[in-house]
């Protein structure tokens, strides 16, 4: 039966794809799992492969056309929604501190921090409250949130249509509140669906930024081994397509698919 084998890439934008580049390998640590120069694409990861999805590096350029153009360019500078695991948050806070790296803990729980590139794009970094060992650094791309008017309509979408399971996420371990995310395995990075209220910000123009996102296209890639097969039994189910599947310049088939709340995510298959 097709279905949605592994979340592939998160996207984030930059003003600079070099200077990025240089920042997330160098100074994050990050390794380069794929790149193709002509298309300007550059996927990292924080092993060179994994079960998790690829950080995908992204400069908008006119050649995407007006829409998609000014679409990336909002983007940068905000807070991403991209969450890193590591087992040892204080060390690596402090190791990203002595690199120059804006960095800093969230919260009293110990578990949950965020930094920034040179774009002013805020990642988040995320602890297990009882890890088995303690090594700092980024060990994989844990999670990515997309903004929800309704967190079960969007669970909904996620496990009945898309085949995702879900597990909860105590309160220790997600910065103070507790989450559901969603996975298609068990080493594969979570979707974490989320309502902003005002009463989660001390800035209201925060609060206004994350409802600004809702409806946006949230840079999540999935990959199938059937895309015209996992199409129709979509379909089937009542998932809308902003994009139905064709073959694009890179060699691979992609569609585009639309939640309850119109935030749209691509799905992908490589190769012939």
């Amino acid at each position: 039966m097709p279905k949605l084998e592994s979340i592939d890439g998160v996207g984030i934008y930059t003003n600079d794809l070099k200077k990025s580049k240089q920042f997330y390998t160098r100074t994050i640590g990050l390794k380069v799992r794929d790149e193709d120069r002509k298309t300007g694409y550059i996927a990292l990861g924080a092993t060179k492969g994994g079960k998790d999805a690829s950080l995908n590096l992204w400069q908008p350029v006119a050649a995407w056309g007006p829409e998609m153009y000014e679409a990336g360019r909002k983007q940068i500078g905000g807070v991403t929604g991209i969450g890193f695991g590591t087992t040892d948050l204080k060390k690596t806070i402090e190791a990203l501190k002595r690199k120059g790296v804006k960095a800093r803990v969230d919260g009293e729980s110990g578990t949950f921090g965020r930094f920034t590139d040179p774009d002013g794009n805020e990642l988040f970094l995320q602890q297990p409250r009882r890890p088995k060992v303690h090594r700092a650094g980024l060990q994989n791309l844990a999670f990515t949130t997309v903004v929800s008017r309704d967190v079960a309509k969007s669970g909904e979408f996620f496990t009945k249509a898309l085949g995702m399971k879900a597990l909860k996420i105590p309160a220790s371990e997600g910065g103070g509140q507790s989450f559901t995310v969603y996975r298609l395995s068990s080493k594969g990075t979570a979707i974490m669906p989320f309502v902003p209220t005002k009463e989660m910000y001390d800035n209201p123009s925060d609060y206004d930024a994350d409802m600004a996102h809702i409806g946006e296209n949230t840079s999540i890639g999935f990959g199938t081994r059937d895309i015209y097969g996992l199409q129709e039994a979509l379909l089937a189910k009542g998932v809308r397509f902003s994009l139905k599947a064709e073959r694009r310049d890179w060699g691979g088939i992609m569609a585009r698919i639309l939640d309850p709340d119109d935030n749209m995510y691509a799905i992908m298959q490589h190769g012939r």
